[in-house]
């Protein structure tokens, strides 16, 4: 036990320092750049290295040296704190349900965009019947295919979140409830008794995945307000969102099949292990029963 007590320690302490420190001394870094430079002169890094070779050059006590390195450690460390509690607040913000404005506006922008696209599929879906003579006939050709990314691209399912992402979640819980009847929020904690090592380990660095993204996020964000001070951080601000984004969607796309392919393999399994096995694939009243049973609601009189 005190072993594993000491690994885990080591482990979380390799993680807060490459995940908080060594970015908020990049960051902290930056900052004192750009307090140095300003915007007059913002692109001539030799005026902050004549500083620092200054500073080196003078006698200092060991004490100065000292609470300076502390100082730089605590900024550094109050910076990915900041960064993480950021991320944490753009997570909620991804996942938000759209009910009041500017959100609901949002929601209603997606929705016309995702209604223009599955009509263009329809159309062509219809054009294709018609020249066939039978629907059973038709062949998706490439253009169905690509209206039919396209319509895709914005949401799997018609949207109902302001963001792509919650769009995403959303829907990966639609598609398993049509399927089983499983109710993901109820379900989930129990499905991921029986999943295998490997699949959980796959779900938690999908999970991971998508925690650092929002927290590259909060970086962006942090450095974007050194703008004030040194124009140069704001094109940088600008890529470290757009990276963010994309490794979140990225990273999102990925964990939502993995939960999706849980309750594909092991929904069975997890009937068993409540006493209903499944003869077969889970059925959707199987899978009814099932929610109905863990939510534990008081009978109706």
């Amino acid at each position: 036990m005190t072993g594993f007590l000491e690994a885990l320690g080591k482990k979380a302490a390799e993680r807060w320092l490459a995940v908080l420190v060594l970015p908020g001394a990049l960051w902290v870094a930056t900052a004192w750049v750009a307090v140095r430079l300003g915007h007059r002169d913002a692109l001539r890094p030799r005026v902050a290295g004549d500083r620092v070779t200054e500073w080196a050059k003078d006698a200092h006590s060991t004490g100065l040296v000292v609470a300076v390195l502390a100082a730089a450690l605590l900024g550094s460390a109050a910076a990915g704190l900041a960064a993480s509690g950021v991320g944490w607040i753009v997570r909620r913000a991804w996942m938000a349900r759209g009910r009041r404005p500017p959100a609901r506006w949002a929601v209603a922008r997606r929705r016309r965009r995702w209604h223009r696209a599955a009509g263009r599929v329809d159309a062509l879906v219809a054009e294709a019947v018609q020249a066939a003579g039978s629907a059973e006939e038709v062949a998706a050709g490439p253009e169905i295919a690509d209206a039919l990314a396209r319509r895709d691209a914005i949401a799997l399912e018609t949207p109902g979140r302001p963001t792509w992402i919650g769009d995403r979640w959303r829907a990966a819980f639609i598609r398993v409830r049509r399927a089983y009847g499983l109710d993901l929020t109820i379900v989930w904690p129990r499905l991921w008794t029986v999943l295998p090592e490997q699949l959980r380990t796959d779900i938690t660095t999908a999970q991971l995945a998508c925690t650092s993204a929002a927290t590259l996020t909060g970086w962006a964000l942090l450095y974007g307000a050194l703008a004030v001070l040194w124009w140069p951080a704001f094109p940088i601000g600008v890529t470290l969102l757009g990276t963010a984004v994309a490794r979140a969607r990225m990273a999102t796309a990925a964990l939502c099949e993995l939960v999706e392919t849980a309750a594909d393999l092991y929904g069975p399994r997890l009937a068993e292990q409540l006493g209903s096995p499944a003869s077969g694939p889970l059925t959707t009243a199987l899978g009814d029963e099932i929610s109905a049973r863990l939510r534990k609601d008081p009978p109706i009189a």
